[in-house]
């Protein structure tokens, strides 16, 4: 999708306006809406991506907190002299100076006029901050190689037979954190050993080395904790170009495409820290536009109709794989000449048995020339039942983007259909496509403009689907346990929606500096960890950054000696 999509629709309804008798100058109200949001600063290069510390409505002094150094890992000091200001303005309303970049080694004061001229001021302060984290993140004892494990201030060495009298420690603190005493000199953890983490601002925090055994909850997670944040210009990211994201092993997959730019471009970057680690080979696969991964680590990429090879699917058994052709239909068909691939999802492994599922775009799509099809194929075995998908009309309409989620690895298994613009998200009969239930309207109390996004995943006996909630401004992920799939009914206004909306993240918002008008996103979950106790989203927003979060189902209240 293009800018000029939307500049086109905008004309239309100008038009369409003025054709219209003129409203009376009487009756004309102008308006005072005079309230700034989504305020955030990144440094003059585009990195970064900072949010005043008071939350909204924004009060008229603000505060945003600069790290001392920058990237994170780094000992990179940072200024507050060239702070590149972006937010979202009421229609109509503007501000005085204008936004940009600007100097905040002083508190600088800018005036927001409304449409009829009230006035708003905000006074807005840059403070450098050292780092307050004092977390050990992780603890392996060298000689028995144990990996411990961390919850809140306790380290807990899993029950073990082995000697643990006389062991050195592998370790990671948080970034400028230190540890006392050393854990690389040899230490009896045979009693509990006790260790001061000390941050960079000086705050410290005391953690217990111990044997015994985390307890998990008895029924999917317990926690969210935030990885880490990285912004649009840490990562590269193109204007447009990032609307898909997969897991394969360590690393994070993000494709630079869109359907106006020919061949494909795949990066992929460490998914502890957000680093840039290489470009996959592409060799053969063109115009790939959105990718997905299995339980299993392997790839799957789709391209789009301007490859003109038909419908094609690659994959890829790592990052550092060549591409190969996993399917492609002998003509269009079974997409009727109409764009697809924007989205793609696989659910089991495609070394054994999975389903693939990608969308086309719906009748309400501004360019569209057939109806909106969901696409279908099913692995057995390790091979493809059929090069072409099974292809159907999806009986509501939906515009550009929509989402199908398959919940199972059989060609019968229910499956989610999440649109964007109309937003619905539907629960379907995998057998014969019938709708079996649909979320509440609105499926948020507040939403913004789109839900682009929809991932299923599965954790310590729970169902989950974790949800884009997006606007061409910012974008914020939930996650909703659909254990029960009928509870996808369930109002905001109800008293079981707490147990049903169990992630909000309408605060910890991605921002897009520059605006995101097709209003895309995406979220990848990796695999349960081996341990069975933790798992991870990332959540991308399209021209904003990625959120990386750890879902924990260890109760941090309980443990086994």
């Amino acid at each position: 999708m293009k800018k000029i999509e939307y500049i086109t629709s905008v004309l239309s309804i100008i038009l369409l306006i003025s054709s219209c008798a003129k409203i009376d100058p009487d009756y004309a109200v102008k308006s005072d809406a005079k309230n700034m949001t989504t305020l955030m600063a990144t440094f003059a290069d585009g990195t970064g991506g900072f949010k005043p510390a008071e939350a909204e409505p924004y009060p008229e002094n603000l505060t945003i907190e600069i790290p001392w150094y920058f990237p994170d890992g780094s000992f990179t000091e940072t200024t507050t002299d060239q702070l590149f200001l972006t937010a979202t303005l009421p229609n109509s309303a503007y501000m005085s100076p204008p936004f940009g970049v600007t100097d905040l080694t002083s508190p600088k004061t800018f005036t927001l006029t409304a449409q009829n001229g009230d006035k708003q001021l905000y006074t807005i302060s840059a403070v450098r901050k050292k780092s307050n984290k004092a977390v050990i993140k992780e603890f392996k004892l060298n000689e028995a190689n144990i990996s411990c494990i961390v919850v809140n201030n306790k380290v807990i060495i899993p029950y073990t037979t082995q000697d643990i009298s006389n062991q050195t420690v592998t370790f990671e603190l948080s970034y400028y954190a230190t540890i006392s005493p050393d854990p690389a000199v040899a230490h009896d953890y045979t009693n509990p050993v006790t260790y001061t983490v000390t941050a960079q601002d000086g705050t410290t925090m005391t953690y217990t080395v111990e044997v015994g055994m985390p307890v998990k909850v008895p029924h999917g997670f317990a926690s969210v904790r935030k990885l880490w944040s990285l912004a649009a210009g840490d990562l590269g990211f193109a204007d447009y170009a990032n609307i898909s994201v997969a897991v394969s092993g360590d690393y994070l997959v993000v494709p630079f495409s869109n359907e106006w730019v020919s061949g494909s471009t795949i990066k992929y970057y460490n998914r502890k820290t957000g680093a840039y680690a290489g470009d996959m080979d592409v060799t053969g696969a063109s115009g790939i536009y959105s990718v997905a991964s299995d339980s299993k680590g392997n790839i799957v990429g789709i391209n789009n109709i301007y490859a003109y090879s038909y419908v094609c699917l690659f994959k890829w058994s790592s990052v550092t794989a060549a591409p190969v052709l996993l399917a492609q239909s002998s003509d269009w068909s079974c997409v009727e000449s109409n764009f697809y691939g924007r989205k793609l999802s696989v659910y089991g492994d495609l070394d054994g048995d999975a389903v693939i599922m990608a969308t086309t775009d719906g009748a309400l799509a501004w360019n569209n020339v057939a109806p909106n099809r969901v696409l279908k194929w099913t692995v057995k075995n390790g091979s493809l039942v059929s090069q072409t998908p099974e292809s159907f009309v999806y009986p509501t309409q939906w515009g550009n983007v929509a989402k199908a989620v398959p919940t199972g690895s059989q060609a019968t298994d229910n499956y989610y259909l999440a649109s964007n613009v109309p937003i619905f998200i539907d629960y379907v009969n995998g057998a014969d496509n019938s709708k079996l239930y649909s979320f509440a309207s609105p499926y948020l109390p507040a939403t913004r403009d789109g839900a682009p996004a929809l991932t299923y995943f599965e954790f310590n006996n729970a169902k989950y689907t974790a949800v884009a909630d997006v606007s061409a401004w910012s974008g914020a992920m939930h996650i909703f346990d659909v254990t029960d799939p009928s509870d996808i009914t369930i109002a905001p206004s109800s008293a079981e929606w707490s147990s049903f909306h169990v992630f909000d993240g309408s605060d910890d918002y991605i921002l897009s500096p520059s605006p995101n008008w097709n209003v895309t996103a995406e979220i990848a979950a990796t695999p349960v960890s081996d341990d069975g106790f933790t798992m991870t989203l990332y959540f991308l927003n399209t021209n904003g950054g990625i959120n990386a979060y750890e879902l924990s189902c260890i109760d941090e209240g309980a443990f086994e000696k």
